[in-house]
């Protein structure tokens, strides 16, 4: 059973807090300093009391729907952000297939005073790799002309106390069954920097590399991107949220249209820079279960242009497939080879 299911969610910090307190505090630490859109002051205590429930209902269908499609193994497209890596070395592209990690979420955090200490045993806790099945696509990415990374040990360069990077360690408690369900991490560059980054249509190309590589695996794969939507924290777009475009891109999957989000990314602009770039994680997940079923669309979103988090928050998942898809799926290989 190769991937049958994709899902996508953002991950910022005050996402996972419950309190007005908590999401001034992260909004404070990170935009002070950086002028912000008039329409952050009209984010109010009540507003967010609105909101806390929203995200949390949100998460919670996220967590529903996967644990009712029962996966095997997830495969977890994230960007780093500095976490994993240094500027001595920034790969466009990494699997992970060494052993088992850890890393810490964030839940609560700083909603309580004094804040506790984010990296302590309080927050931490371990997450499986499946080896197997990273190496295994590792493997296929580069037979395909992929020049994939990999890295089989655990060495954070830029911040030894968070593990794993939030992309994983702020989203699991939340959306995935249980911790106990191995995940293969792959790594993309999600920082509009250097001209070498992922256009929109590469991700895409990587995103069906993936699901051929998962089609010959007896597991049952669940694809999640994770980051995202638009934001530029303390950046020059600081508390800016495009909902022009993170609207369009959610209407795109939810129509089945992934081919359009080749366009994402297809030129330079300062409206890509900063957080907006994780977008591409989706489009990897989004593209995987697309090779799978061409066409086969979003079966939900929701959408909150939170300034006060910073971040442009959507949640997404496609319905799992169905036998009848894969035995389709595998009339219309033996056609084209026919």
């Amino acid at each position: 059973m190769p991937i049958m299911m994709a899902a996508s969610s953002s991950h910022a910090p005050s996402l996972f807090f419950s309190t007005y307190r908590g999401w001034e505090a992260m909004h404070h630490r990170l935009n002070d300093d950086h002028p912000q859109p008039p329409e952050t002051e009209l984010e109010n205590e009540e507003l967010i009391a609105e909101r806390v429930p929203r995200i949390q209902a949100n998460f919670k269908r996220l967590k529903d729907e996967i644990t009712a499609f029962k996966p095997d193994v997830i495969v977890t497209v994230l960007g780093d952000q500095r976490e994993w890596f240094d500027g001595s070395n920034i790969p466009n592209l990494l699997v992970y297939t060494g052993p088992d990690v850890w890393t810490v979420h964030n839940t609560g955090q700083l909603d309580r005073d004094p804040a506790p200490d984010p990296t302590s045993d309080e927050f931490k806790y371990n997450v499986k790799i499946d080896r197997e099945l990273g190496q295994h696509i590792l493997n296929s990415l580069v037979e395909e002309g992929f020049d994939a990374a990999f890295s089989t040990e655990m060495n954070p360069q830029s911040n030894p106390g968070r593990g794993v990077p939030h992309g994983v360690g702020n989203i699991v408690p939340h959306s995935h069954p249980s911790a106990d369900i191995p995940i293969v991490p792959i790594f993309v560059n999600v920082d509009d920097g250097p001209p070498v980054i992922m256009t929109g249509e590469r991700c895409v190309e990587l995103g069906r590399a993936i699901a051929r590589a998962c089609e010959s695996s007896d597991k049952r794969i669940l694809i999640t991107g994770s980051g995202g939507m638009s934001h530029d924290p303390r950046g020059l777009r600081s508390g800016w949220v495009d909902e022009p475009q993170d609207i369009w891109f959610l209407e795109r999957q939810k129509a089945g249209d992934v081919p359009a989000l080749k366009s994402m990314f297809s030129f330079r602009s300062e409206l890509f820079r900063g957080g907006g770039g994780e977008l591409r994680t989706w489009i990897v997940a989004a593209a995987a279960i697309d090779y799978m079923k061409p066409g086969h669309k979003a079966a939900w979103y929701d959408y909150i242009p939170a300034r006060k988090v910073t971040t442009g928050c959507g949640w997404v998942y496609y319905p799992p497939l169905t036998a009848e898809d894969l035995e389709a799926r595998t009339r219309t290989e033996a056609m084209a080879h026919a």
